[in-house]
């Protein structure tokens, strides 16, 4: 009966990585355990050999062979997943660095204490508004980063790259904000190209949440692998400047929109117009002759 009840509604699981991808890396970790060790099985052999016996240096060989290669095999297999805890490496960090410090405080400091110095923290951040604006525009360059690789992950699978073999998935290096968003600096793998993004900027600004228009362009011209990608969220030119030079302005008689402003020697008298303005004399013609 418990069977029964457990078979009737399957828990479902979230793998890391995908099947076909996993046993891709499992062929690939038996390559490299048998490459590396009989490549480090014929040097280690090779060199032992001037200062052991042969079979003592076969026997070396073989021993140190089997060690590396499985440390390379097991490093093989577990890239996958390496890959993505390096992903989330950022978010981990912090999440350790947060634990940490509330258990170290709350060894030292009475709980109230402690929970009074986070809501405090939480607070300044909220509250406040440049530090708000900082830790938004920092945690919207983290969240593009997922966003994009996901998204490129999807013009690859569907440009029929995908299957058995893993996705070659663009390097996200680096992202800061802007004025307007965020910008984004990435790495293209081989099988994805500029030209590949070529009107696809909607979906990736659907992909990265709250973006109003993505630019994707080359970051430098002797790199075509090195693309930019500008996020924009908000547009930076639409408030109002305030201007202390609009307390000159006043009644004037050329109009009653502009004011005693003192004007540079230079520069004409506004409101002038160009009909009053000479025209400057025609160069006279260069004359041509030969050397002497």
């Amino acid at each position: 009966m418990a069977g029964g009840v457990f078979k009737s509604a399957p828990v479902g699981t979230v793998a890391l990585v995908e099947t076909p991808v996993s046993q891709w890396y499992v062929r690939r970790a038996r390559l490299a355990f048998i490459g590396v060790s009989l490549g480090c099985w014929a040097v280690v052999a090779a060199v032992a050999s001037a200062f052991v016996p042969v079979l003592y240096a076969v026997a070396l060989g073989l021993v140190s062979g089997g060690v590396l290669g499985l440390l390379t095999a097991v490093m093989v297999r577990v890239w996958p997943v390496l890959r993505v805890l390096w992903w989330w490496s950022l978010e981990i960090a912090v999440a350790a660095l947060v634990v940490a410090g509330v258990s170290l405080a709350a060894r030292v400091w009475p709980w109230w204490l402690v929970l009074g110095a986070v809501v405090v923290l939480v607070a300044g951040v909220l509250l406040v508004g440049r530090v708000r604006r900082f830790v938004f525009a920092w945690s919207w360059c983290v969240v593009d980063r997922h966003r994009l690789r996901l998204a490129f992950t999807q013009f690859v699978r569907v440009g029929g790259q995908g299957g058995s073999r893993p996705l070659p998935v663009p390097l996200m290096l680096w992202a800061r904000p802007t004025l307007a968003g965020e910008r984004v600096w990435v790495w293209l793998r081989p099988g994805l190209s500029l030209d590949d993004l070529d009107g696809k900027a909607d979906r990736i600004a659907v992909a990265c949440f709250g973006a109003s228009l993505v630019r994707v362009s080359r970051a430098r011209q002797n790199l075509s692998s090195l693309v930019r990608v500008d996020v924009t969220r908000r547009d930076p030119l639409t408030g109002m400047v305030p201007s202390p030079l609009s307390a000159l302005l006043g009644g004037s008689d050329l109009d009653d929109e502009w004011a005693d402003a003192p004007v540079s020697p230079a520069v004409p008298l506004v409101g002038l117009d160009l009909a009053d303005v000479d025209e400057p004399p025609a160069p006279e013609p260069s004359r041509g002759g030969g050397r002497r």
